[in-house]
């Protein structure tokens, strides 16, 4: 498919050349020709490079044929008596290239070849260097018309949608990729000497030339074919695809989406249409622009990469390994998550995407969230494997087990501050986690652009329960680690995030103990029906009044009382710049925190921490033994919790709560996630009683069976969520979350 218009011709006035112009490089960081070998010319002005040997034999080829400009060039004369040809005058300045002379002939410049000024390279898509080569280097002339660039659609091989293409006027022969600044790659196909070809193997943008015209197309995506605007010739593509190719539709199609972005291809065409008065060599500038938020991208890794395996971790659902990353230019240290279960791809699919997919949308160089590189199979048992940032320094629960004595309040902050902002990323882009816990945060290095500068940070990792905030679906069974999870979770209410706030309240409470909440109790039903009844892990005496009260708020049993994470975030930051350099050094900040957040109390905070600590009654050397039935791994919790755990209530308080606790429901797709109305109120109920229904039912765990006898004598306090309506009136939360 080729939507572009084929009367459209991007340099008028000049003439297809008979044969291929081998004397100007595709790779201008070359010193040598690809042809003869011979070094490369310089052109006076822009530093261009050319061959003056291939050119003296391209100026022999073609000099016999009839009178036509094939190439748009300014020469100039060095020498007035050249014994080859009559005496001409000093400063002669001739455009065409018939009369370029081996012996006094200099080339001004190209005006079909981009500049390649060594000073300026490094600046070639920033503002200043484009208004560089307008200054010196214009592409509009009147005696030859505009050189304009033509945008058009191909179809994509890889799922037969369209994509953008370009027909630039001149030739590109940089070696940087206008769409993510990485370093190309090129094709060599000695067999046929018109054939250039580069592409980006991290963006997959296409690059290709024709030779005998000086011009490019730049395709933005996949595709098996590339013609010229001009001539009609038609080169094939022949570039590895390896890293996106799975050999499942499914993957492969989301490993392409996270190169192609078709909204930005859009914005292209319509920059190219609407702008027909600009210099054409500002596009560079505008994709640039439009491309300049630096995006992971997720790779298929070939198993064979992958090597010296080794197990760290085992959890619910997946088996975790510690190995190398080997690409043939690199070794990395990678966290290697094989999914159980996965090789059923077509029953699994939405666990394994899952994640891939939470990890790809949420995760930039600068927030808390664990990056993902990629995803791989291992060939025998056919299961599929994450590979992820590996975290050297561990997660939070065995960080606390080793340090917890020599961790001050004012790092527990700085800690928090971390988890809280990954969260804050989560929920901004609508969100949920489900499985906040101490063995999903890890302390990794923060990295920016791709690279570790040595620095830490705490990070968010594991989003293989993680879904849309407003997802429709029910929780087709609960999972989790039970001190973790929120006690509306327990009665058929989905996961929201409100119950990630929960979940962050204990990780508060973890930070102030150093061992695990609940760990000295059997996690069984009964602990259940105490979460339920408001039971929470008891707060140490060296913590401050003001970060108690926020820990109580985030594990309030009523959902609705709980700070959304734009609160907790605010609240922290507070923290964090009372008990950083900021304030030491007298820099004032907005927003001070109250009279109560001083530094005072953190000091006082500081002394009664290392009292308990040396008399151990704080941190993991005073807790009682663990108690053998505990589980701190993510599991299916659905059959401990039977149809007899549904407390009783009245039609009229059950209409109460869904009343109260009703947030907005939209139409969840993950690759566009779009609103959907919910002013019909009867839609929201029919969604609560699907849920309620399908809360008590895992599939996956319905081999544990653990059958809770009704016990009507048993009155469950209900208080904590027998949620009041205001008014009698409906509330409606709408997340606006930041």
């Amino acid at each position: 498919m080729n939507t572009d218009n084929n009367s459209f011709d991007p340099t008028p006035g000049l003439k297809s050349s008979p044969v291929p112009v081998l004397f100007i490089p595709f790779k201008d960081n070359e010193d040598k020709c690809n042809y003869c070998a011979n070094k490369y010319s310089m052109t006076l002005k822009f530093e261009q490079k050319y061959c003056k040997n291939c050119l003296y034999w391209h100026i022999q080829y073609t000099k016999n044929t009839t009178n036509n400009t094939y190439l748009d060039v300014n020469i100039s004369t060095n020498n007035s008596q050249c014994t080859e040809h009559k005496a001409i005058r000093n400063n002669f300045y001739t455009r065409n290239i018939q009369e370029w002379c081996e012996y006094c002939s200099e080339i001004l410049y190209f005006r079909q070849v981009i500049p390649n000024n060594l000073s300026t390279n490094e600046f070639f898509f920033s503002e200043s260097y484009v208004h560089y080569i307008s200054k010196g280097f214009e592409l509009y002339d009147k005696r030859s018309g505009c050189y304009q660039i033509s945008p058009g659609w191909v179809e994509s091989t890889l799922n037969k949608e369209p994509i953008s293409i370009l027909h630039l006027p001149w030739w590109d022969n940089y070696t940087q990729c206008v769409v993510c600044t990485r370093k190309l790659k090129y094709v060599n196909q000695v067999s046929e000497s018109y054939y250039c070809q580069k592409w980006c193997s991290c963006c997959f943008t296409i690059y290709t030339g024709c030779r005998y015209c000086l011009t490019t197309n730049i395709i933005f995506g996949i595709t098996d074919q590339s013609q010229c605007k001009k001539c009609k010739r038609v080169s094939f593509i022949n570039i590895d695809t390896t890293n996106i190719i799975s050999g499942n539709y499914i993957i492969d199609e989301f490993l392409a989406s996270t190169r192609i972005d078709s909204n930005n291809q859009r914005l292209i065409a319509n920059y190219v249409n609407n702008d027909t008065n600009l210099n054409p060599l500002n596009v560079y500038l505008f994709i640039r622009n439009l491309f300049s938020t630096e995006k992971q991208i997720i790779e298929w890794i070939p198993y064979s990469q992958i090597k010296n395996f080794k197990k760290i971790a085992e959890g619910g659902f997946s088996i975790i390994y510690k190995a190398i990353w080997s690409d043939g230019t690199h070794d990395l240290d990678v966290a290697v998550k094989e999914i159980s279960n996965s090789q059923n791809i077509s029953k699994y699919v939405k666990y394994v995407l899952n994640e891939l997919k939470s990890l790809y949308y949420l995760y930039d160089f600068n927030n808390n969230i664990i990056g993902c590189y990629g995803i791989s199979q291992n060939p025998l048992t056919k299961e599929y494997m994450l590979i992820m940032e590996y975290a050297k320094s561990g997660c939070l629960w065995d960080y606390l087990q080793k340090y917890f004595a020599n961790i001050t309040w004012q790092q527990k902050i700085t800690t928090l501050t971390d988890i809280s902002s990954g969260l804050q990323v989560i929920h901004r882009n609508n969100f949920v986690h489900r499985d906040i816990h101490g063995g999903n945060i890890l302390f990794s290095n923060l990295r920016k652009y791709g690279l570790a500068n040595g620095l830490k940070c705490w990070k968010i990792g594991d989003f293989g329960l993680s879904q849309s905030a407003n997802s429709t679906l029910s929780n087709n069974g609960i999972y989790g680690v039970i001190p973790y999870i929120a006690p509306e979770v327990f009665k058929c209410f989905k996961f929201s995030k409100e119950s990630d706030i929960y979940s962050l309240g204990m990780i508060m409470w973890e930070l102030t103990t150093g061992y695990k909440p609940f760990a000295n109790v059997e996690h069984n039903v009964n602990l259940i029906y105490e979460i339920i009844d408001g039971k929470r892990p008891e707060i140490t005496n060296d913590t401050p009044e003001w970060y108690a009260n926020l820990m109580k708020k985030c594990w309030d049993s009523n959902p609705l009382k709980r700070p959304d994470i734009r609160e907790v975030c605010c609240t922290v930051t507070k923290w964090y710049q009372l008990t950083s350099e900021w304030v030491y050094s007298g820099i004032p900040f907005n927003d001070p925190v109250d009279s109560a957040d001083s530094i005072e109390t953190i000091n006082q905070a500081e002394k009664m921490r290392l009292e308990l600590i040396r008399s151990k009654k704080l941190g993991p050397e005073s807790i009682e033994k663990s108690h053998p039935k505990t589980v701190f791994t993510s599991r299916a919790l659905s059959s401990l919790i039977s149809k007899s755990l549904t407390l009783d209530f009245s039609s009229r308080n059950l209409f109460n709560l869904k009343q109260e606790y009703i947030t907005k429901e939209y139409e969840f797709d993950i690759n566009n996630i779009q609103s959907l109305s919910t002013n019909n109120i009867s839609s929201v109920q029919n969604s609560f009683n699907s849920q309620r229904q399908n809360a008590y039912f895992s599939k996956p765990l319905s081999k544990l069976v653990t059958i809770i006898t009704t016990n009507s004598s048993r009155k469950r306090n209900i208080e904590e969520l027998n949620f009041k309506t205001q008014n009698s009136r409906k509330h409606t939360k709408t997340d606006n979350s930041d």
